[in-house]
């Protein structure tokens, strides 16, 4: 009984100090545990935090990143104080438009870029800005595009910067009201302007023939050739088209060789 008594005291010691030492391992698991969830929450704070930065720090770097490309295309010398000054205009419209327009600052910054490279100098690009937005916004293109018909169109019609919100309701009001869209009205447009200024026709009644032609199938390039093809022949007929057109007492240029704009009756 006692060697019993004994082996049973002996049994219970061990299991005493392993039910401890369990104790003591699932403490110290519960302390590991614990380190690591706050160092992964001070990790995720930061992590946060950082992003957040970096949401308020790239845009202003894109910014910068944008206005020197716009310096380099424009030229602006910023040790010419002149023309310091034309790049920091050029800068504070870029930051107006980017609060006062769909578009960021970055992208207007890019847009005064596009018209730089189209050859439009710092005064023009300010005057233009404005209304070309607005016609990027209208017609769902992106700036770049928006530029590139812009400035094709306002170059073939010889028309001045200062004119662009006067291109941009016209064309929008032809999109709309036409079958066509901004890409392919800019396409018969870009086509058709010259032959339009070669013969005296105003943007508005270029602009409603290239909606005809639009209506009719011709679009794009297309509407562009044929466009300019019946201003060409409008302005010169054939002798057989010019026969019947004295027949019906019609006159369709003036003295000075351009176009009559709206009703070719003699």
């Amino acid at each position: 009984v006692g060697e019993q008594t004994k082996r049973l005291a002996t049994l219970g010691a061990q299991q005493r100090r392993m039910a401890g030492a369990r104790i003591a391992l699932e403490n110290q698991r519960d302390a590991t545990r614990s380190v690591a969830e706050k160092g992964a929450v001070a990790a995720a704070g930061g992590g946060a935090s950082l992003y957040a930065g970096a949401k308020m720090i790239i845009p202003g770097i894109e910014f910068d990143a944008s206005m020197s490309r716009v310096q380099a295309i424009t030229r602006l010398d910023k040790s010419d104080p002149e023309k310091a000054d034309q790049l920091q205009a050029l800068r504070n419209q870029a930051r107006e438009l980017g609060g006062s327009t769909l578009f960021t600052a970055g992208q207007a910054a890019d847009a005064q870029g596009f018209l730089g490279m189209a050859g439009f100098d710092p005064k023009a690009i300010k005057a233009a800005m404005p209304g070309m937005l607005d016609l990027a916004a209208a017609g769902g293109a992106d700036l770049a595009q928006t530029a590139d018909i812009a400035s094709n169109i306002m170059s073939g019609l010889g028309l001045t910067a200062d004119q662009m919100g006067k291109l941009g309701d016209v064309l929008v009001g032809t999109f709309t009201r036409s079958n066509t869209n901004l890409q392919m009205l800019g396409e018969t447009m870009k086509y058709a302007a010259p032959m339009a200024k070669t013969y005296g026709v105003e943007l508005e009644v270029a602009a409603a023939m290239a909606g005809k032609l639009g209506d009719a199938g011709l679009q794009g390039s297309m509407g562009g050739t044929a466009l300019s093809s019946i201003m060409n022949r409008l302005a010169a007929p054939p002798k057989a088209a010019q026969k019947a057109l004295d027949q019906l007492k019609i006159k369709t240029a003036d003295a000075n060789g351009n176009l009559r704009p709206r009703s070719f009756a003699a």
